[in-house]
């Protein structure tokens, strides 16, 4: 009806103060941006480095290289000197015919050198190496998972801020154009061509668009304090300048599910703990099994010294060792040979600690087993996932090309004198709802994508 005519040249000027005020408003807070500091999603990237969660991670994968290189060199030759010394003081003892002899003093004592190397293996040594070599592989796999993830994160919370910017741009756009409703609903109520609930329609209308654009602005200075808080950095006032990127493809499948079921974080972790129970298990049969047997042979002097070699065979350890008398010989050089042992015939102790080591075994085998399902199940969800959100970003391309055609419809409308400005300001507002929408869908696939590529870590 009559709402849809223009209003009087009386109230035409505070509409068109109100329009100007606006759009001096706008052109103020555009000047302002300009002149903001800007963040590429490339510069976000390159301050991953920086990330408190990044640094922990890098900082676990040195002391695991420390550890692992500590154990190899414990599988080295490991050398030790050692010595002895000792004296005697002289003295006179009496003979049993009565005769007296006279002990002159003595100093004794011995010098050495001793050579030992876990030989066989299940000694300390090898068994070290092998796990701070499962140490070092699991920090290393945590450490590419919170890359991978801290990665996704500052692509989550920087997108978010660009999808938040579009909200505040079209939040102000509706704002400006539900104040000018207002205005011609108020203009056409003094004129007693509206009536008192037009006009509270559209001032609802105002609230809801300044509700939204509180919302909008909220959103905003969020992501951006959470990217700050995930790289560590001062972001107030920043301007996003990224766009997402307008199409995404989708990785191979079968590759990532090979890259899960071998690589992933939990499958490492649950590969450790069936080497540790293997190890264990093996221990526990050495124990049942294995004879506590130490052998030593040894060539020199009758009393000390000499050339000796040692081996135990239940702790895998073999040793050499040179020792040289001093203070005289004690005698003619022989060879010696000695070996003792003993071994467990019936415990059921041992045999108890045996079947639960195999117990541990089989639950983590089925642990791993497990972790490899679920890993491949993981990808799979996501790779799913990703589909869904190229098929949806399609979707919005679709929409945008609705919206602009509708502009344009509203645009020939109004030069035919069958519309009005308000329609083509609805539909150009559509339009850029559209666009964000778009943007989100952005977004959104490749975020999928991320998080597709995520899941093999």
């Amino acid at each position: 009806m009559s709402r849809c005519l223009p209003p009087p040249p009386s109230r035409s000027t505070p509409i068109r103060t109100l329009t100007l005020g606006l759009f001096l408003l706008s052109a103020t807070g555009l000047a302002q941006t300009a002149t903001l500091p800007a963040l590429t999603l490339e510069d976000a990237l390159t301050r991953l480095a920086q990330a408190p969660s990044v640094t922990a991670a890098r900082l676990s994968v040195q002391v695991a290289q420390q550890n692992y290189a500590a154990a190899r060199s414990a599988l080295g030759l490991s050398v030790s000197v050692n010595g002895s010394a000792g004296y005697s003081g002289g003295f006179v003892s009496t003979a049993a015919d009565g005769s007296t002899v006279n002990t002159a003093s003595s100093l004794s004592g011995s010098a050495g050198v001793q050579v030992s190397l876990g030989l066989l293996p299940w000694a300390s040594s090898q068994t070290g190496l092998q796990a701070s070599a499962r140490s070092l592989a699991l920090a290393e796999a945590r450490q590419q998972e919170t890359q991978a993830s801290t990665r996704l994160n500052v692509y989550a919370q920087y997108l978010a801020a660009v999808v938040a910017g579009q909200d505040v741009a079209l939040a102000n756009q509706t704002l400006a154009f539900r104040q000018r409703q207002q205005a011609v609903a108020q203009a056409q109520a003094d004129l007693g061509n509206a009536t008192p609930q037009s006009v509270l329609s559209a001032g609802a209308d105002v609230l809801t668009a300044q509700a939204s654009a509180l919302s909008a602005a909220a959103d905003l200075d969020a992501a951006r304090r959470n990217l700050a808080a995930l790289l560590n950095v001062d972001l107030t006032g920043t301007v996003f300048s990224s766009q997402p990127p307008s199409s995404v493809a989708l990785p191979d499948l079968g590759a990532l599910v090979a890259r899960a079921r071998t690589s992933s974080r939990s499958v490492v972790q649950a590969r450790n703990d069936l080497a540790d129970a293997q190890d264990t298990l093996n221990t526990q049969q050495r124990d049942a099994n294995l004879p506590a047997l130490n052998a030593s042979l040894r060539y020199g002097p009758a009393g000390s010294g000499g050339l000796s070699a040692s081996l135990n065979v239940k702790d895998g350890t073999a040793g050499v060792g040179y020792m040289l008398p001093l203070g005289g010989s004690s005698g003619a050089d022989r060879l010696s040979a000695s070996l003792s042992g003993s071994y467990v015939v019936y415990s059921p102790g041992v045999r108890a600690q045996v079947s639960a080591a195999q117990a541990s075994v089989t639950q983590a085998q089925l642990s791993l087993n497990t972790a490899q399902s679920d890993a491949e199940l993981n990808v799979r969800t996501r790779y799913s996932a990703s589909q869904t959100a190229t098929i949806n970003l399609k979707t919005s391309e679709t929409q945008v090309q609705v919206a602009q055609a509708g502009l344009d419809a509203a645009g020939l409308r109004l030069s035919a004198g069958t519309g009005t400005q308000d329609d083509v300001t609805a539909a150009q507002i559509a339009l850029a709802q559209a666009q964000r929408n778009l943007i989100q869908a952005r977004s959104t696939a490749q975020q999928a994508v991320l998080q597709l590529e995520h899941s093999v870590y």
